[in-house]
Protein backbone atom coordinates (compact mmCIF):
# COMPACT_ATOMS: atom_id res chain seq x y z
CA UNK A 1 0.00 0.00 0.00
CA UNK A 2 2.90 2.36 0.64
CA UNK A 3 4.29 2.34 -2.94
CA UNK A 4 1.01 3.43 -4.65
CA UNK A 5 0.61 6.19 -2.07
CA UNK A 6 4.11 7.50 -2.75
CA UNK A 7 3.47 7.45 -6.49
CA UNK A 8 0.26 9.42 -6.01
CA UNK A 9 2.05 12.01 -3.92
CA UNK A 10 4.77 12.41 -6.55
CA UNK A 11 2.17 13.07 -9.22
CA UNK A 12 0.48 15.89 -7.27
CA UNK A 13 1.36 19.44 -8.40
CA UNK A 14 3.99 21.03 -6.17
CA UNK A 15 1.90 24.07 -5.32
CA UNK A 16 3.90 26.66 -3.43
CA UNK A 17 7.18 24.66 -3.14
CA UNK A 18 8.95 26.82 -5.72
CA UNK A 19 12.29 25.43 -6.89
CA UNK A 20 14.79 27.92 -8.32
CA UNK A 21 16.93 27.28 -11.42
CA UNK A 22 19.87 29.51 -12.27
CA UNK A 23 21.67 30.16 -15.55
CA UNK A 24 24.92 32.03 -16.15
CA UNK A 25 27.22 32.43 -19.16
CA UNK A 26 29.99 31.29 -16.80
CA UNK A 27 28.02 28.25 -15.64
CA UNK A 28 28.27 24.61 -16.66
CA UNK A 29 25.53 22.20 -17.51
CA UNK A 30 27.11 19.65 -15.20
CA UNK A 31 26.34 21.91 -12.24
CA UNK A 32 23.24 21.47 -10.10
CA UNK A 33 21.66 24.70 -11.40
CA UNK A 34 20.13 25.18 -7.95
CA UNK A 35 22.03 28.29 -6.87
CA UNK A 36 23.90 31.31 -8.26
CA UNK A 37 27.08 29.54 -7.18
CA UNK A 38 26.34 26.46 -9.30
CA UNK A 39 24.43 27.70 -12.35
CA UNK A 40 23.74 25.96 -15.62
CA UNK A 41 24.85 27.54 -18.87
CA UNK A 42 22.34 26.56 -21.58
CA UNK A 43 18.63 27.07 -22.11
CA UNK A 44 18.37 23.38 -22.99
CA UNK A 45 18.73 22.52 -19.30
CA UNK A 46 15.51 24.46 -18.62
CA UNK A 47 13.81 22.97 -21.68
CA UNK A 48 14.44 19.51 -20.26
CA UNK A 49 12.62 20.24 -17.00
CA UNK A 50 8.99 20.01 -15.98
CA UNK A 51 8.19 23.25 -14.15
CA UNK A 52 5.60 23.51 -11.38
CA UNK A 53 3.73 26.38 -9.68
CA UNK A 54 6.12 28.64 -7.81
CA UNK A 55 9.23 27.59 -9.74
CA UNK A 56 11.63 30.29 -10.92
CA UNK A 57 14.00 30.41 -13.89
CA UNK A 58 16.64 33.07 -13.30
CA UNK A 59 19.30 34.18 -15.78
CA UNK A 60 22.25 36.31 -14.73
CA UNK A 61 21.88 39.97 -15.67
CA UNK A 62 24.24 41.13 -18.40
CA UNK A 63 24.71 37.63 -19.81
CA UNK A 64 23.45 36.28 -23.14
CA UNK A 65 21.83 32.90 -23.67
CA UNK A 66 21.40 31.39 -27.11
CA UNK A 67 18.42 29.57 -28.59
CA UNK A 68 14.76 29.27 -27.59
CA UNK A 69 13.30 28.87 -24.12
CA UNK A 70 10.39 26.45 -24.58
CA UNK A 71 7.48 25.65 -22.26
CA UNK A 72 4.63 23.24 -22.90
CA UNK A 73 1.50 21.95 -21.17
CA UNK A 74 3.57 20.08 -18.59
CA UNK A 75 5.01 23.43 -17.44
CA UNK A 76 2.04 25.05 -15.77
CA UNK A 77 1.77 27.69 -13.07
CA UNK A 78 -1.28 29.26 -11.51
CA UNK A 79 -2.46 32.82 -10.98
CA UNK A 80 -1.69 32.51 -7.28
CA UNK A 81 1.61 30.68 -7.74
CA UNK A 82 3.00 31.42 -11.20
CA UNK A 83 6.16 30.17 -12.81
CA UNK A 84 8.53 33.15 -12.92
CA UNK A 85 11.16 33.76 -15.58
CA UNK A 86 13.57 36.66 -15.33
CA UNK A 87 17.00 37.96 -14.40
CA UNK A 88 19.11 37.95 -11.25
CA UNK A 89 22.05 40.06 -10.23
CA UNK A 90 22.65 43.38 -12.00
CA UNK A 91 20.86 44.35 -15.18
CA UNK A 92 18.91 42.20 -17.60
CA UNK A 93 19.78 38.90 -19.16
CA UNK A 94 19.40 38.58 -22.94
CA UNK A 95 18.04 35.65 -24.92
CA UNK A 96 19.68 35.59 -28.35
CA UNK A 97 17.10 33.69 -30.39
CA UNK A 98 18.78 33.80 -33.78
CA UNK A 99 16.28 32.85 -36.50
CA UNK A 100 13.67 31.35 -34.12
CA UNK A 101 11.47 32.34 -31.19
CA UNK A 102 12.95 33.79 -28.02
CA UNK A 103 10.41 32.29 -25.59
CA UNK A 104 7.71 29.94 -26.87
CA UNK A 105 4.96 28.80 -24.47
CA UNK A 106 2.60 26.23 -26.01
CA UNK A 107 -0.75 25.27 -24.47
CA UNK A 108 0.20 26.60 -21.06
CA UNK A 109 -0.27 29.64 -18.81
CA UNK A 110 0.36 30.72 -15.23
CA UNK A 111 3.59 32.61 -16.04
CA UNK A 112 5.25 35.86 -15.04
CA UNK A 113 8.06 36.76 -17.46
CA UNK A 114 9.89 39.97 -16.67
CA UNK A 115 13.12 41.93 -16.76
CA UNK A 116 14.60 40.36 -19.91
CA UNK A 117 15.88 41.34 -23.34
CA UNK A 118 14.95 39.10 -26.25
CA UNK A 119 16.79 39.49 -29.55
CA UNK A 120 16.17 37.96 -32.96
CA UNK A 121 18.49 37.89 -35.93
CA UNK A 122 16.64 40.77 -37.58
CA UNK A 123 13.28 41.46 -39.16
CA UNK A 124 14.40 40.10 -42.54
CA UNK A 125 16.33 37.08 -41.24
CA UNK A 126 14.22 35.85 -38.33
CA UNK A 127 11.13 33.62 -38.67
CA UNK A 128 9.72 33.77 -35.15
CA UNK A 129 8.52 35.99 -32.31
CA UNK A 130 10.28 37.40 -29.29
CA UNK A 131 7.82 35.98 -26.77
CA UNK A 132 4.84 33.94 -27.94
CA UNK A 133 2.07 32.25 -25.98
CA UNK A 134 0.02 30.04 -28.29
CA UNK A 135 -2.73 27.51 -27.71
CA UNK A 136 -4.78 25.20 -29.93
CA UNK A 137 -6.41 23.08 -27.23
CA UNK A 138 -9.92 21.77 -27.95
CA UNK A 139 -13.03 22.63 -25.98
CA UNK A 140 -13.06 26.43 -25.87
CA UNK A 141 -10.82 26.59 -22.80
CA UNK A 142 -9.34 29.84 -21.47
CA UNK A 143 -5.84 29.30 -20.08
CA UNK A 144 -5.48 31.62 -17.11
CA UNK A 145 -2.87 34.20 -16.18
CA UNK A 146 0.02 35.57 -18.24
CA UNK A 147 2.05 38.57 -17.10
CA UNK A 148 4.77 39.99 -19.36
CA UNK A 149 6.53 43.03 -17.92
CA UNK A 150 9.69 45.09 -18.33
CA UNK A 151 10.72 43.33 -21.52
CA UNK A 152 12.67 44.49 -24.56
CA UNK A 153 11.96 42.52 -27.78
CA UNK A 154 13.48 43.31 -31.18
CA UNK A 155 14.66 41.74 -34.40
CA UNK A 156 11.79 39.28 -35.00
CA UNK A 157 9.56 38.53 -37.96
CA UNK A 158 6.12 37.91 -36.42
CA UNK A 159 6.21 40.22 -33.39
CA UNK A 160 8.12 41.31 -30.35
CA UNK A 161 5.30 39.93 -28.16
CA UNK A 162 2.54 37.65 -29.46
CA UNK A 163 -0.53 36.10 -27.80
CA UNK A 164 -2.23 33.70 -30.22
CA UNK A 165 -4.81 30.92 -30.41
CA UNK A 166 -6.36 28.85 -33.20
CA UNK A 167 -9.14 26.48 -32.19
CA UNK A 168 -12.53 28.15 -31.94
CA UNK A 169 -12.99 30.02 -28.67
CA UNK A 170 -9.93 28.48 -27.02
CA UNK A 171 -7.51 31.16 -25.85
CA UNK A 172 -6.15 32.99 -22.83
CA UNK A 173 -7.65 35.09 -20.04
CA UNK A 174 -6.14 37.55 -17.55
CA UNK A 175 -3.28 38.64 -19.78
CA UNK A 176 -1.18 41.65 -18.72
CA UNK A 177 1.50 43.16 -20.96
CA UNK A 178 3.15 46.09 -19.21
CA UNK A 179 6.32 48.09 -19.71
CA UNK A 180 7.32 46.29 -22.92
CA UNK A 181 9.42 47.81 -25.68
CA UNK A 182 8.84 46.06 -29.01
CA UNK A 183 10.79 47.54 -31.90
CA UNK A 184 12.62 46.76 -35.15
CA UNK A 185 10.37 43.79 -35.82
CA UNK A 186 8.69 43.07 -39.14
CA UNK A 187 4.96 42.43 -38.84
CA UNK A 188 3.97 43.65 -35.37
CA UNK A 189 5.33 45.16 -32.20
CA UNK A 190 2.73 43.60 -29.87
CA UNK A 191 -0.13 41.47 -31.21
CA UNK A 192 -3.05 39.46 -29.86
CA UNK A 193 -4.99 37.19 -32.23
CA UNK A 194 -7.29 34.17 -32.37
CA UNK A 195 -9.38 31.97 -34.60
CA UNK A 196 -11.31 33.81 -37.29
CA UNK A 197 -13.56 32.64 -40.11
CA UNK A 198 -16.66 34.06 -41.82
CA UNK A 199 -19.69 33.41 -39.64
CA UNK A 200 -17.67 32.35 -36.60
CA UNK A 201 -19.07 33.66 -33.30
CA UNK A 202 -17.28 34.14 -30.01
CA UNK A 203 -13.80 35.27 -28.97
CA UNK A 204 -10.61 33.43 -28.14
CA UNK A 205 -9.36 35.72 -25.37
CA UNK A 206 -10.74 37.77 -22.50
CA UNK A 207 -9.39 40.32 -20.04
CA UNK A 208 -6.31 41.37 -22.01
CA UNK A 209 -4.53 44.53 -20.85
CA UNK A 210 -1.62 46.20 -22.63
CA UNK A 211 -0.23 49.15 -20.69
CA UNK A 212 2.82 51.37 -20.46
CA UNK A 213 4.42 49.89 -23.56
CA UNK A 214 6.25 51.27 -26.61
CA UNK A 215 6.06 49.86 -30.15
CA UNK A 216 8.22 51.54 -32.78
CA UNK A 217 10.16 51.00 -36.01
CA UNK A 218 8.23 47.81 -36.77
CA UNK A 219 8.53 48.50 -40.47
CA UNK A 220 6.37 45.83 -42.11
CA UNK A 221 7.00 43.77 -45.23
CA UNK A 222 6.78 44.63 -48.91
CA UNK A 223 4.85 42.47 -51.35
CA UNK A 224 2.48 40.71 -48.93
CA UNK A 225 -1.32 40.98 -48.71
CA UNK A 226 -1.70 41.28 -44.94
CA UNK A 227 -1.28 44.51 -42.98
CA UNK A 228 2.28 44.49 -41.64
CA UNK A 229 4.15 47.07 -39.65
CA UNK A 230 1.64 47.44 -36.83
CA UNK A 231 2.58 48.90 -33.48
CA UNK A 232 0.04 47.33 -31.10
CA UNK A 233 -2.92 45.31 -32.39
CA UNK A 234 -5.58 43.44 -30.41
CA UNK A 235 -8.07 41.03 -31.99
CA UNK A 236 -10.40 38.22 -30.95
CA UNK A 237 -10.67 39.68 -27.44
CA UNK A 238 -13.79 40.18 -25.34
CA UNK A 239 -12.87 42.74 -22.69
CA UNK A 240 -9.52 44.45 -23.23
CA UNK A 241 -7.62 47.69 -22.81
CA UNK A 242 -4.64 49.42 -24.43
CA UNK A 243 -3.59 52.33 -22.22
CA UNK A 244 -0.66 54.71 -21.71
CA UNK A 245 1.28 53.31 -24.65
CA UNK A 246 3.25 54.95 -27.46
CA UNK A 247 3.42 53.72 -31.06
CA UNK A 248 5.51 55.51 -33.66
CA UNK A 249 7.47 55.11 -36.90
CA UNK A 250 5.83 51.81 -37.81
CA UNK A 251 4.75 50.54 -41.23
CA UNK A 252 7.35 52.21 -43.46
CA UNK A 253 7.66 49.17 -45.78
CA UNK A 254 3.98 48.23 -45.99
CA UNK A 255 2.62 47.82 -49.53
CA UNK A 256 -0.65 46.08 -48.62
CA UNK A 257 -4.07 47.45 -49.53
CA UNK A 258 -5.05 46.66 -45.92
CA UNK A 259 -2.33 48.48 -44.15
CA UNK A 260 -0.88 48.90 -40.66
CA UNK A 261 -1.94 51.15 -37.80
CA UNK A 262 -0.05 52.40 -34.75
CA UNK A 263 -2.62 51.14 -32.17
CA UNK A 264 -5.81 49.31 -33.14
CA UNK A 265 -8.31 46.52 -32.59
CA UNK A 266 -10.39 44.33 -34.90
CA UNK A 267 -12.94 41.55 -34.41
CA UNK A 268 -13.22 42.37 -30.72
CA UNK A 269 -15.76 43.46 -28.11
CA UNK A 270 -15.59 45.87 -25.17
CA UNK A 271 -12.18 47.29 -26.02
CA UNK A 272 -10.96 50.60 -24.57
CA UNK A 273 -7.99 52.39 -26.15
CA UNK A 274 -7.07 55.42 -24.04
CA UNK A 275 -4.29 57.78 -22.88
CA UNK A 276 -1.98 56.79 -25.75
CA UNK A 277 0.17 58.67 -28.25
CA UNK A 278 0.53 57.40 -31.82
CA UNK A 279 2.57 59.34 -34.34
CA UNK A 280 4.73 59.15 -37.43
CA UNK A 281 3.28 55.83 -38.55
CA UNK A 282 3.68 55.20 -42.26
CA UNK A 283 2.58 53.37 -45.36
CA UNK A 284 3.80 53.54 -48.95
CA UNK A 285 2.27 55.52 -51.77
CA UNK A 286 -0.89 53.85 -53.05
CA UNK A 287 -1.04 51.43 -50.12
CA UNK A 288 -3.50 51.77 -47.24
CA UNK A 289 -3.57 53.11 -43.71
CA UNK A 290 -0.44 54.02 -41.80
CA UNK A 291 -2.71 55.73 -39.27
CA UNK A 292 -2.69 56.46 -35.58
CA UNK A 293 -5.67 54.58 -34.06
CA UNK A 294 -8.37 52.30 -35.40
CA UNK A 295 -11.44 50.31 -34.43
CA UNK A 296 -11.70 47.94 -37.37
CA UNK A 297 -13.85 45.14 -38.79
CA UNK A 298 -16.20 43.46 -36.36
CA UNK A 299 -15.47 45.66 -33.33
CA UNK A 300 -18.43 46.33 -31.02
CA UNK A 301 -19.08 48.33 -27.84
CA UNK A 302 -15.62 49.92 -27.82
CA UNK A 303 -13.94 53.30 -27.25
CA UNK A 304 -11.13 55.43 -28.62
CA UNK A 305 -10.76 58.13 -25.97
CA UNK A 306 -8.23 60.59 -24.50
CA UNK A 307 -5.55 59.81 -27.12
CA UNK A 308 -3.16 62.03 -29.08
CA UNK A 309 -2.50 61.24 -32.74
CA UNK A 310 -0.22 63.28 -34.98
CA UNK A 311 1.76 63.32 -38.20
CA UNK A 312 0.58 59.89 -39.36
CA UNK A 313 0.31 58.94 -43.04
CA UNK A 314 -3.20 57.57 -42.54
CA UNK A 315 -6.17 58.71 -40.47
CA UNK A 316 -5.59 59.88 -36.94
CA UNK A 317 -8.68 57.92 -35.84
CA UNK A 318 -10.43 55.38 -38.02
CA UNK A 319 -13.68 53.44 -37.87
CA UNK A 320 -13.43 50.76 -40.57
CA UNK A 321 -15.43 47.72 -41.61
CA UNK A 322 -14.22 45.19 -44.17
CA UNK A 323 -16.58 43.09 -46.25
CA UNK A 324 -16.34 39.70 -44.48
CA UNK A 325 -16.29 41.01 -40.90
CA UNK A 326 -18.95 40.52 -38.21
CA UNK A 327 -21.27 43.45 -37.50
CA UNK A 328 -19.57 46.72 -36.53
CA UNK A 329 -21.68 48.71 -34.05
CA UNK A 330 -21.87 50.78 -30.85
CA UNK A 331 -18.38 52.27 -31.06
CA UNK A 332 -17.23 55.71 -29.93
CA UNK A 333 -14.44 58.18 -30.73
CA UNK A 334 -14.42 60.88 -28.06
CA UNK A 335 -12.17 63.48 -26.40
CA UNK A 336 -9.15 62.83 -28.61
CA UNK A 337 -6.74 65.21 -30.34
CA UNK A 338 -5.51 64.85 -33.93
CA UNK A 339 -2.76 67.03 -35.34
CA UNK A 340 -1.71 66.90 -38.99
CA UNK A 341 -2.71 63.33 -39.70
CA UNK A 342 -3.54 62.09 -43.21
CA UNK A 343 -0.13 62.93 -44.65
CA UNK A 344 -0.38 60.39 -47.48
CA UNK A 345 -3.08 59.14 -49.87
CA UNK A 346 -6.69 60.14 -48.98
CA UNK A 347 -7.15 60.32 -45.22
CA UNK A 348 -8.12 62.75 -42.47
CA UNK A 349 -8.00 63.56 -38.79
CA UNK A 350 -10.99 61.26 -38.22
CA UNK A 351 -12.20 58.89 -40.93
CA UNK A 352 -15.08 56.45 -41.34
CA UNK A 353 -14.86 53.77 -44.04
CA UNK A 354 -16.59 50.50 -44.87
CA UNK A 355 -16.68 48.10 -47.78
CA UNK A 356 -20.07 47.26 -49.21
CA UNK A 357 -22.34 45.63 -48.26
CA UNK A 358 -21.38 46.12 -44.60
CA UNK A 359 -21.58 49.49 -42.86
CA UNK A 360 -20.56 51.36 -39.73
CA UNK A 361 -23.64 51.11 -37.50
CA UNK A 362 -24.84 53.12 -34.46
CA UNK A 363 -21.51 54.78 -33.66
CA UNK A 364 -20.61 58.23 -32.32
CA UNK A 365 -17.83 60.76 -32.89
CA UNK A 366 -17.93 63.64 -30.42
CA UNK A 367 -15.85 66.22 -28.55
CA UNK A 368 -12.64 65.67 -30.49
CA UNK A 369 -10.24 68.42 -31.57
CA UNK A 370 -8.72 68.19 -35.05
CA UNK A 371 -6.04 70.36 -36.62
CA UNK A 372 -5.02 69.57 -40.17
CA UNK A 373 -2.90 71.33 -42.79
CA UNK A 374 -2.37 70.42 -46.46
CA UNK A 375 0.08 67.71 -47.47
CA UNK A 376 1.95 67.43 -50.75
CA UNK A 377 1.49 63.65 -50.66
CA UNK A 378 -2.08 63.46 -49.38
CA UNK A 379 -5.64 64.58 -50.05
CA UNK A 380 -6.54 65.69 -46.54
CA UNK A 381 -9.82 66.58 -44.84
CA UNK A 382 -10.75 67.35 -41.23
CA UNK A 383 -13.36 64.59 -40.84
CA UNK A 384 -14.08 62.22 -43.70
CA UNK A 385 -17.06 59.85 -43.95
CA UNK A 386 -15.92 57.92 -47.00
CA UNK A 387 -18.73 55.40 -47.43
CA UNK A 388 -22.38 54.84 -46.44
CA UNK A 389 -23.14 54.50 -42.71
CA UNK A 390 -26.19 53.77 -40.56
CA UNK A 391 -26.99 55.94 -37.52
CA UNK A 392 -23.62 57.65 -37.24
CA UNK A 393 -23.38 60.91 -35.27
CA UNK A 394 -20.68 63.61 -35.49
CA UNK A 395 -21.20 66.20 -32.75
CA UNK A 396 -19.38 68.79 -30.62
CA UNK A 397 -16.05 68.46 -32.46
CA UNK A 398 -13.57 71.25 -33.24
CA UNK A 399 -12.21 71.10 -36.79
CA UNK A 400 -9.42 73.51 -37.73
CA UNK A 401 -7.87 73.40 -41.22
CA UNK A 402 -5.29 75.57 -42.94
CA UNK A 403 -4.25 76.19 -46.52
CA UNK A 404 -7.72 75.58 -47.94
CA UNK A 405 -8.10 71.99 -46.75
CA UNK A 406 -11.77 71.00 -46.48
CA UNK A 407 -13.32 70.75 -43.05
CA UNK A 408 -15.75 67.90 -43.63
CA UNK A 409 -16.04 65.40 -46.51
CA UNK A 410 -19.06 63.08 -46.64
CA UNK A 411 -19.89 60.50 -49.29
CA UNK A 412 -23.45 59.91 -50.42
CA UNK A 413 -25.68 57.07 -49.30
CA UNK A 414 -25.87 57.95 -45.60
CA UNK A 415 -28.73 56.64 -43.45
CA UNK A 416 -29.44 58.49 -40.21
CA UNK A 417 -26.23 60.52 -40.21
CA UNK A 418 -26.36 63.43 -37.73
CA UNK A 419 -23.81 66.26 -37.95
CA UNK A 420 -24.56 68.77 -35.17
CA UNK A 421 -22.88 71.24 -32.85
CA UNK A 422 -19.44 71.21 -34.45
CA UNK A 423 -17.03 74.14 -34.70
CA UNK A 424 -15.51 74.75 -38.15
CA UNK A 425 -12.55 77.06 -38.69
CA UNK A 426 -10.63 77.25 -41.97
CA UNK A 427 -8.18 79.80 -40.56
CA UNK A 428 -8.45 82.51 -43.20
CA UNK A 429 -9.01 80.20 -46.16
CA UNK A 430 -12.38 79.60 -47.83
CA UNK A 431 -14.89 77.50 -45.90
CA UNK A 432 -15.22 74.08 -47.55
CA UNK A 433 -17.53 71.18 -46.78
CA UNK A 434 -17.84 68.47 -49.39
CA UNK A 435 -21.25 66.79 -49.14
CA UNK A 436 -21.62 64.12 -51.79
CA UNK A 437 -20.97 65.87 -55.10
CA UNK A 438 -21.74 69.34 -53.69
CA UNK A 439 -19.15 71.72 -52.27
CA UNK A 440 -20.54 74.14 -49.66
CA UNK A 441 -18.74 77.43 -49.08
CA UNK A 442 -20.58 78.53 -45.93
CA UNK A 443 -22.09 76.99 -42.83
CA UNK A 444 -25.45 78.55 -43.56
CA UNK A 445 -25.51 76.99 -47.03
CA UNK A 446 -24.50 73.62 -45.58
CA UNK A 447 -27.49 73.74 -43.24
CA UNK A 448 -29.63 73.41 -46.35
CA UNK A 449 -28.80 69.68 -46.26
CA UNK A 450 -30.63 69.42 -42.92
CA UNK A 451 -27.35 69.03 -41.07
CA UNK A 452 -26.18 71.38 -38.30
CA UNK A 453 -29.83 71.74 -37.32
CA UNK A 454 -31.55 70.47 -34.17
CA UNK A 455 -35.32 70.76 -33.83
CA UNK A 456 -35.30 73.42 -36.56
CA UNK A 457 -32.69 75.48 -34.65
CA UNK A 458 -29.26 76.06 -36.26
CA UNK A 459 -26.29 74.43 -34.54
CA UNK A 460 -22.56 74.61 -35.11
CA UNK A 461 -20.14 77.52 -35.47
CA UNK A 462 -17.88 78.96 -38.13
CA UNK A 463 -15.54 80.81 -35.80
CA UNK A 464 -12.02 80.80 -34.42
CA UNK A 465 -12.31 78.29 -31.54
CA UNK A 466 -9.82 80.10 -29.34
CA UNK A 467 -7.26 77.34 -28.84
CA UNK A 468 -3.93 78.17 -27.20
CA UNK A 469 -1.56 77.22 -30.03
CA UNK A 470 -3.03 74.66 -32.44
CA UNK A 471 -0.63 72.82 -34.72
CA UNK A 472 2.20 73.02 -32.19
CA UNK A 473 1.47 69.99 -30.03
CA UNK A 474 4.76 68.32 -30.89
CA UNK A 475 5.82 64.88 -29.67
CA UNK A 476 5.20 64.02 -26.02
CA UNK A 477 6.63 60.45 -25.83
CA UNK A 478 5.32 60.12 -22.29
CA UNK A 479 1.64 59.17 -21.92
CA UNK A 480 1.60 60.42 -18.34
CA UNK A 481 2.41 63.92 -19.64
CA UNK A 482 -0.31 64.17 -22.31
CA UNK A 483 -2.47 66.37 -20.09
CA UNK A 484 0.38 68.92 -19.91
CA UNK A 485 0.08 69.64 -23.66
CA UNK A 486 -1.36 73.16 -23.51
CA UNK A 487 -1.69 73.80 -27.24
CA UNK A 488 -5.23 72.38 -27.57
CA UNK A 489 -6.77 73.83 -24.45
CA UNK A 490 -9.47 76.45 -24.84
CA UNK A 491 -8.49 79.96 -23.85
CA UNK A 492 -10.58 81.77 -21.27
CA UNK A 493 -12.32 83.84 -23.97
CA UNK A 494 -13.09 80.94 -26.33
CA UNK A 495 -16.54 81.28 -27.92
CA UNK A 496 -17.05 77.51 -27.54
CA UNK A 497 -17.28 77.46 -23.75
CA UNK A 498 -20.68 76.17 -22.63
CA UNK A 499 -21.79 75.91 -26.28
CA UNK A 500 -21.77 72.13 -26.69
CA UNK A 501 -24.91 70.04 -27.10
CA UNK A 502 -25.81 68.02 -24.01
CA UNK A 503 -25.60 64.62 -25.66
CA UNK A 504 -26.96 62.70 -22.70
CA UNK A 505 -30.01 64.89 -22.29
CA UNK A 506 -30.76 65.20 -25.99
CA UNK A 507 -29.83 61.77 -27.35
CA UNK A 508 -29.06 59.47 -24.42
CA UNK A 509 -25.37 59.36 -25.39
CA UNK A 510 -23.10 59.16 -22.34
CA UNK A 511 -20.09 61.47 -22.52
CA UNK A 512 -18.14 59.79 -19.75
CA UNK A 513 -16.89 61.72 -16.74
CA UNK A 514 -13.79 63.58 -18.01
CA UNK A 515 -12.22 65.38 -20.97
CA UNK A 516 -8.82 64.81 -22.61
CA UNK A 517 -7.09 66.75 -19.83
CA UNK A 518 -8.79 65.00 -16.94
CA UNK A 519 -11.25 67.79 -16.17
CA UNK A 520 -14.61 66.61 -14.91
CA UNK A 521 -17.70 66.91 -17.11
CA UNK A 522 -19.45 69.25 -17.32
CA UNK A 523 -18.10 72.46 -15.83
CA UNK A 524 -20.48 75.30 -14.90
CA UNK A 525 -23.48 73.14 -15.78
CA UNK A 526 -22.87 72.99 -19.56
CA UNK A 527 -20.54 71.28 -22.04
CA UNK A 528 -17.80 72.91 -24.10
CA UNK A 529 -17.07 71.97 -27.71
CA UNK A 530 -13.91 69.97 -28.44
CA UNK A 531 -11.62 67.80 -26.36
CA UNK A 532 -11.09 70.35 -23.55
CA UNK A 533 -13.64 71.30 -20.89
CA UNK A 534 -12.42 74.58 -19.44
CA UNK A 535 -12.42 74.81 -15.65
CA UNK A 536 -11.91 78.09 -13.83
Amino acid sequence: MLIPLLLALLLLPRIGLGADYYLSAAGRDTNSGASPQAPWRSLDKINGLILFPGDRVLMRGGDSFYGTLFFDAYDRGTAASPIRVGSYGTGRATIQAGEGDGIFAYNTAGFVISNLNVRGSGADANDGAGIIFYTDLPGGVKLDSITLSKLDASGFDHAGVEIGAWNGTTGFTNVAVDGVRAYDNAKNGITVWGYDAPGFKGYAHSKVYITGSFAYRNEGLSGVNEPTGNGIVMSNVDGGRIARCVAHSNGTRNTSSSGPIGIWAWRANRITIQFNESYGNRTTSGAADGGGFDLDGGVTNSYLQYNYSHENDGAGYLLAQYDSAPLFKNNVIRYNISQNDGRRNTYSGIMVWSKSPLEIVNSHIYNNTIFISPSTTGNVCGIRVASPTSSLSVRNNIIVTTGGAPLLCVAGGQSGLAVQGNSYWSNGSPFKIQWGSTLYSSLSAFRGTGQEMLNAVPTGFNIDPGLFNPGRGGTIENPSALTKMLEYRLTANSPLINRGIDLKARFGVSTGTRDFYGTGLPQRGAFDIGAHELAY
